[in-house]
């Protein structure tokens, strides 16, 4: 079964989750050559392709130099990107679990990026209200799961719905707007939100389970933290 996460400080989880909207950053913010600790910044974030090089010279009028004869196994990429502030970005982390099982998904690292979660269990009813709620703005939008590559093999063309493979452990959904103004942060209003979804500490990301009890012949299932 899959659940999606927004995992974040206390005060922006319980907001989102009072208030029923979710939060859309410029894509560009995410852009880093410093990493942090909470693993959100990213070298190659809206990288458009990455080309594999096979050589590295300087050239001037008279004379031709070959760089990548200095290095044993030369190795290098030229990445494309977009400078473009007016896309804005929803990360979230897709959650596998199954009947009394762990999360097929956990990682340290995850529980590192935020102390609460935002669990929405209904995913159905989410993309519903979501793409209902977006549409009504007039914004151009995409959401799929992220497809994670590795920058040293990838040769040709990305889209802002792939990652560096190093980023893989977070399994990423990921949501895009377009066509907004400015570098402004948006809020996307989900009416309905707290009927699908609750808040739990991020520590408690692996004691999740799935536990379905049989009453009158009726499954139930629940999500306890």
């Amino acid at each position: 079964m899959f659940m999606l996460c927004k995992i974040h400080i206390e005060k922006y989880i319980v907001d989102m989750f009072n208030n029923e909207y979710l939060f859309f950053s410029s894509l560009i913010d995410f852009r880093s050559l410093k990493l942090d600790e909470g693993g959100r910044m990213d070298s190659r974030e809206l990288n458009t392709s990455t080309t594999q090089l096979t050589s590295l010279k300087i050239k001037t009028n008279k004379n031709e130099y070959e760089l990548h004869k200095l290095f044993k196994n030369f190795s290098g990429q030229f990445n494309e990107y977009l400078l473009d502030p007016t896309i804005k970005c929803c990360s979230l982390h897709l959650l596998d679990i199954q009947i009394d099982h762990p999360p097929k998904t956990y990682n340290y690292n995850i529980s590192q990026m935020g102390d609460k979660i935002l669990l929405i269990y209904n995913l159905e009813s989410f993309f519903k209200i979501l793409d209902n709620s977006i549409e009504k703005l007039n914004y151009q939008y995409s959401r799929k799961k992220v497809e994670y590559y590795d920058p040293k093999v990838q040769n040709g063309a990305l889209t802002l719905h792939h990652k560096d493979n190093s980023f893989e452990y977070q399994n990423e959904y990921r949501i895009l707007i377009r066509h907004t103004n400015g570098q402004n942060p948006v809020k996307i209003k989900l009416p309905g939100l707290k009927k699908i979804s609750c808040v739990i500490d991020a520590k408690d990301y692996n004691n999740l389970r799935i536990k379905v009890e049989n009453l009158n012949n009726t499954t139930i299932k629940t999500f306890p933290t």
